[in-house]
């Protein structure tokens, strides 16, 4: 089995040209994976000041680069290599002091590569298309919230703030999260679900799926 074989269903959805055929992957499409998943570090390392106050929001300007990923590469396995490239990018911003990076936001944007393959596993067309992709991003949330209230219930919380992409202020940070932790649980899904469905209406057509019959 190839695992970077063409998703036709993705590729006829496309808002966006592909950038090579469907036979083999190219030197070029790997370039724009690696390249949307260092984007989506970016956004979440640089983005804590949108939406503050919200948690779970970190999912918003992560989606956007790797849906684009897929928009241009319609690959099996291109939402993991997007997720080990933001993961690499994200340690070595980390590394060097550049950006911030909340452990339940770099979560969700990891988790979410994996998430969109198994989500987009076979062809879904038109809405089942736009459905698996707001199913994908509120489980890749879902799964964040779980470390988030983790780290919150044990007190290994660090950082500021009780706000969207994770962390808090120590046991005070903790306490904090865990008084209000049905909203941000609710938060989350929510963020996580807009984020599959905007991005899946950005770069995709709701209709160009249906032309494609075979895999």
């Amino acid at each position: 089995m190839n695992v970077f074989a063409s998703k036709p269903s993705l590729r006829s959805a496309s808002r966006l040209p592909a950038l090579s055929d469907e036979l083999r992957i190219s030197a070029t499409e790997i370039a724009c994976l690696l390249g949307c998943g260092m984007l989506t570090a970016v956004a979440v390392g640089f983005g804590n000041q949108i939406m503050r106050g919200v948690p779970g929001h970190a999912i918003l300007r992560g989606v956007l680069p790797m849906a684009l990923g897929l928009a241009l590469v319609p690959r099996r396995s291109a939402g993991m290599t997007m997720s080990l490239s933001a993961g690499v990018t994200a340690a070595l911003m980390s590394w060097q002091g550049v950006g911030r990076f909340q452990p339940a936001a770099i979560l969700s944007v990891v988790l979410l590569g994996p998430v969109l393959d198994s989500a987009l596993a076979g062809q879904p067309k038109a809405w089942r298309l736009y459905a698996r992709f707001l199913a994908a991003g509120a489980v890749a949330n879902l799964l964040a919230f779980a470390v988030r209230f983790g780290l919150a219930f044990f007190g290994w919380q660090t950082g500021g703030g009780s706000g969207g992409g994770g962390g808090g202020g120590g046991r005070g940070g903790g306490q904090m999260f865990m008084d209000f932790w049905s909203m941000a649980l609710v938060s989350f899904l929510v963020c996580g679900a807009l984020a599959g469905l905007i991005s899946a209406t950005l770069w995709f057509r709701l209709r160009g799926g249906d032309a494609i019959r075979r895999a």
